[in-house]
């Protein structure tokens, strides 16, 4: 997973870089107007992601995630660090690649494509994460989901033109779904 990572993350997005000659910081600026998005988005998200586990809580297999989980060293003592990392670190890091490399890259092109590029290559990088943790319509549901969400994060980094509202809500998800597993699986 460290050396797809280290592909995905480092060397595709710097051969993009060179060769489609894009502004890196141009992509970082701060857009004090677009503020609010990320928060009324964040309240609706936070809402349908409870909705969400309320009603499949029962069909998700807690131990299948446990197990996949021990096999990758992950445990109640290495959570809180696996938490801090997915929460920050690993969802820059895919804001970064999947809106500005692969996203922002397509759009100049076409933007059809560049939505849906970018969206159903996020769901799919999931996929791999939790390919056994779910029967298959769950797994599905996931992936369909993982892809709106794409599309909503490319969507509102194309209306702020600020990375950081598309990354903060990314954290922010991330951190209701890490406590939902931490609480499910630890307690």
């Amino acid at each position: 997973i460290m050396t797809q990572k280290i592909l995905s993350f480092i060397v595709i997005p710097i051969i993009l870089w060179y060769y489609l000659k894009h502004s890196f910081w141009k992509f970082w600026k701060i857009n004090k107007s677009s503020f609010l998005y990320w928060i009324w988005f964040w309240i609706f998200w936070a809402t349908v992601i409870a909705i969400a586990y309320y009603f499949l809580r029962d069909l998700i297999d807690w131990q299948a995630i446990n197990e996949s989980l021990n096999n990758r060293w992950v445990t109640k003592a290495t959570f809180i660090f696996i938490f801090i990392y997915i929460m920050f670190w690993n969802s820059l890091l895919e804001e970064y690649f999947f809106r500005w490399v692969i996203f922002h890259s397509l759009l100049e092109h076409s933007k059809k494509l560049a939505y849906f590029a970018s969206s159903i290559l996020f769901a799919l990088y999931h996929m791999a994460i939790f390919a056994t943790w779910f029967s298959w319509w769950i797994m599905w549901l996931a992936i369909f989901w993982l892809f709106l969400w794409a599309m909503f994060f490319a969507w509102l980094y194309q209306k702020t033109k600020w990375i950081w509202a598309a990354w903060i809500f990314h954290i922010i998800a991330d951190a209701i779904i890490l406590v939902i597993g931490y609480v499910e699986l630890f307690n």
